[in-house]
């Protein structure tokens, strides 16, 4: 079979859910003829050809045997040595279900997952504002990177709870599990108001907004790709922009708050909205595909397949570097720029809008060019945008080039990592695979933020960021390694669709 002919096989397995082709462990069968052997099945069973009798069971036996030498006529075998196919089982299965509706009420769940996303996700990328006001003015003794660790637990407990929600998504109703998250999300601002420590902040701020945010989150992510099959990129975008979207007025918000109000008024307000208006989405926070209710928390046979392995490494580094430019530009714009609080919380108000035309920019080219093509292309872009900007040069100028640049490339990103997994690994356990996933994004967590802090203040003694510049910028190339060996094992040719 020609190589042409092995990409086309991986590419219906990856994308066509709704193919006239099914593709079955390297084997392309037409369907007619699977439609025309299905036929004479039901005809020989409702004419009662299947006797006592051991003669008509031998006649019967030639006659399926001369079908399947029909169909096996029309099958092309791929060479195994040259291509593997991308499909899971589940994916296989998933072929012949309906199609996703992609109606109104699809765009209204997806209106819903924008709401609970923007809440839960904004919120924690506006910490940086918390972050530059503990640091700056009410924990100026305090270590930079013990006041980190109040972000960085918000992040983490998402992330873990994110592996417990999924699991509790397959077994329960997700709309009640999203006003559940809601409730939490509120209590644990309104009552880390009233805390007047890190290590209280940590525990409610912290921890506790972080087990009520993992409800939306995961959800949120998982449920997009379940109503589209052709927007399916665009729908996810456009559901995770939200993050984006919150993490800007959020940041502006929040940051005018804790001006006018005060910190703890600050977050008494955060509450309450976030509370009221996730709990308004929630009835609309509802899955198409019933899920198979594993009695695993975690899915790790996942793990014994090598490309999701890679897979798995490479979102390690990419969320690693994620959080750091939004947890230091605010305060690298004070210290070294010595700009105002405010110019700097603009900064990272900027850099969340333009992570929202990365979302949407992506979700857009995701369905044409494809979403690990648009994965690589973008981790390339936030690798460059610190390594070329940011290292060299301590500017206005350039800080808004990284800002632009990194902005943009890490809201793309964001938004095409479901969308990978759905196309490759299958939606049938989508909820438990991003589970498995939010275990890497636990790792990337820790391997983030408190090691840049340890060198912001241990190396840079709290005003040369050079150190710490240059380890976030390492991140997303480690995760550039490892998303372009699991793409080689798709195919090594650069113009497929994948």
């Amino acid at each position: 079979m020609q190589s042409t002919d092995m990409v086309s096989a991986t590419e219906v397995a990856q994308t066509s859910y709704s193919n006239s082709l099914t593709t079955v462990t390297g084997y392309q069968l037409n369907k007619t003829n699977l439609n025309l052997q299905n036929e004479y099945h039901r005809q020989n069973s409702s004419s009662g050809i299947y006797t006592s009798n051991s003669m008509e069971k031998a006649d019967t036996t030639k006659e399926i045997d001369d079908t399947s030498a029909s169909i096996s006529s029309n099958v092309h075998q791929a060479p195994w040595d040259k291509v593997e196919l991308v499909a899971s089982a589940d994916l296989r299965a998933e072929l012949a279900t309906n199609k996703p509706p992609e109606g109104i009420y699809a765009w209204i769940v997806i209106f819903a997952c924008f709401v609970s996303l923007m809440l839960s996700i904004g919120i924690n990328d506006a910490y940086g504002v918390y972050q530059q006001h503990y640091q700056l003015t009410e924990f100026p003794d305090v270590s930079t990177a013990t006041i980190s660790w109040i972000g960085t637990v918000q992040f983490l407990i998402m992330c873990l709870g994110g592996v417990f929600s999924g699991f509790l998504c397959e077994h329960f109703d997700t709309r009640i599990l999203n006003a559940v998250g809601a409730v939490i999300m509120g209590v644990a601002f309104i009552s880390g108001s009233f805390c007047i420590s890190v290590g209280a902040l940590m525990a409610t701020q912290g921890l506790l907004y972080g087990l009520g945010a993992s409800f939306p989150f995961v959800a949120g992510t998982s449920i997009p790709s379940q109503w589209f099959t052709k927007r399916q990129g665009l729908a996810t975008g456009i559901a995770l922009s939200g993050s984006g979207i919150g993490g800007m007025w959020m940041t502006s918000a929040t940051s005018a708050l804790i001006e006018s109000l005060g910190r703890p008024w600050a977050m008494r307000v955060t509450g309450i909205i976030a509370m009221a208006a996730v709990l308004a989405v929630s009835p609309w926070m509802r899955v198409r595909l019933v899920p198979n209710r594993s009695e695993r928390i975690i899915d790790w046979s996942l793990i014994k397949e090598r490309r999701f392995c890679l897979y798995l490494i490479a979102l390690v580094f990419v969320i690693a570097a994620y959080f750091g430019p939004f947890y230091q530009v605010p305060s690298y714009s004070v210290v070294v720029l010595h700009k105002s609080d405010s110019w700097g919380s603009n900064m990272d108000t900027l850099m969340n809008g333009l992570s929202v035309v990365g979302r949407l920019s992506v979700g857009l080219l995701a369905d044409m060019v494809g979403p690990l093509n648009l994965l690589i292309a973008n981790t390339v872009l936030a690798a460059l945008s610190l390594l070329v900007f940011w290292v060299p040069f301590t500017s206005v100028g350039t800080l808004l080039a990284v800002i632009f640049l990194f902005g943009f490339a890490i809201g793309g990103i964001v938004s095409v990592i479901p969308v990978v997994a759905a196309r490759i690994f299958g939606l049938a356990r989508l909820p438990s695979i991003i589970g498995l996933l939010f275990v890497g994004y636990f790792i990337g967590g820790l391997l983030g933020v408190p090691p840049m802090s340890a060198l912001l203040d241990n190396v840079g003694h709290r005003t040369d960021y050079t150190s710490s510049i240059w380890y976030m910028a390492m991140l997303p190339v480690c995760a550039l390694l490892f998303l372009v060996a699991m793409r080689f094992t798709i195919t090594c040719k650069l113009r497929v669709k994948i």
